[in-house]
């Protein structure tokens, strides 16, 4: 496009993430933001594309430079979730949606006979890996085989970090994170592990890269990064100015009209008493109806709160109350 080669290389992240290489006749530049430089049980090492100028997010952990190897926390991990089913207890790990919770299903896929239960957030991410040739064994837990393991306590439960599982008495909580919360990190049961690059990584990646300048970006770290390439490395590093300050958006009036006709419109959706419908498909209903999604959101919003529906965070649904 317009006299240059733009071509994409893995990242190494997540499914689908990657760096662009733009190459011209007098260099070529490298963008990579979160890259991981490590192999995983489900992902490989991000690709190195040589360059002259590299562009490169500081998205290390800042808690440490360098990361605990993750075949030791994965040991540890099995270890604790072997000793909590020995205890007639429900291990369930909480962490991001995606990257690290599809590597703990197959961590446990790999390593053990368990069952493993996700929450359906982290199900629709693990079918989108499953499509795209990453094959991963789970049971959605909005699904009655999930409730009969669970009843069993014979299984590992993998849960968004935010989802609050106090209510289950006989569930046991570890956190799988690098960026853990002040609660995190009071927890007896954390384990680090990450799908970005620790400081490290990054220099090594750096270092593969041959770049004669790096341009690093990301407050925080940002300055450390090119500290570190400069001395280590003796490569030209330079920071990018921190983010442009950004006025925030005026939220727009919504039509009441319109508000009204999408409730009245999701209400016509839900009438089966006894039965969840999931957010997502009544959202999809909804924007072929002609509905906005801020609508849309509005409307189930004020539906809840009028208690003409129940939403269920386990399922991502709604029903009659």
């Amino acid at each position: 496009m317009g006299g240059v080669e733009v071509e994409a290389h893995d990242a190494g992240h997540v499914l689908g993430s990657v760096q662009y290489e733009i190459i011209s006749r007098d260099e070529n530049i490298v963008y990579a933001s979160h890259v991981n430089f490590t192999d995983t049980l489900i992902s490989r090492a991000a690709e190195v594309a040589p360059c002259d100028v590299l562009i490169l997010e500081a998205s290390f952990p800042a808690t440490s430079q360098t990361l605990p190897s993750r075949e030791s926390v994965t040991a540890a991990i099995v270890k604790w979730t072997l000793e909590c089913v020995g205890e007639h207890r429900v291990p369930t790990l909480a962490t991001d949606p995606i990257g690290i919770a599809q590597e703990l299903v197959r961590v446990f896929n790999t390593w053990t006979e368990l069952t493993v239960v996700v929450h359906p957030k982290i199900a629709r991410i693990n079918q989108v890996y499953s499509n795209n040739g990453v094959g991963l064994r789970y049971v959605d837990a909005g699904t009655e085989e999930a409730q009969a393991v669970i009843g069993e306590a014979k299984c590992a439960v993998i849960i968004p970090r935010h989802f609050d599982v106090t209510q289950y008495g006989e569930f046991r909580v570890a956190y799988v994170t690098d960026r853990p919360t002040q609660a995190e990190r009071a927890s007896r049961n954390l384990f680090v592990l990450s799908e970005e690059a620790d400081l490290e990584q990054l220099l090594l990646f750096v270092k593969e890269c041959r770049a004669k300048t790096v341009f690093t970006f990301r407050s925080g770290g940002s300055k450390i990064l090119a500290e570190f390439l400069s001395k280590r490395l003796g490569v030209v590093g330079r920071t990018l100015s921190a983010d442009m300050e950004r006025s925030k958006p005026i939220t727009p009036l919504l039509d009441e009209e319109k508000l009204a006709g999408c409730e009245e419109y999701v209400l016509g959706l839900i009438q089966v008493p006894n039965l969840t419908y999931e957010k997502q498909e009544l959202v999809a209903l909804a924007i072929n109806e002609g509905f906005k999604l801020q609508i849309i959101e509005e409307a189930l919003n004020r539906l809840v709160k009028k208690n003409r529906l129940h939403y269920s965070r386990i399922t991502e649904g709604y029903s009659l109350p």
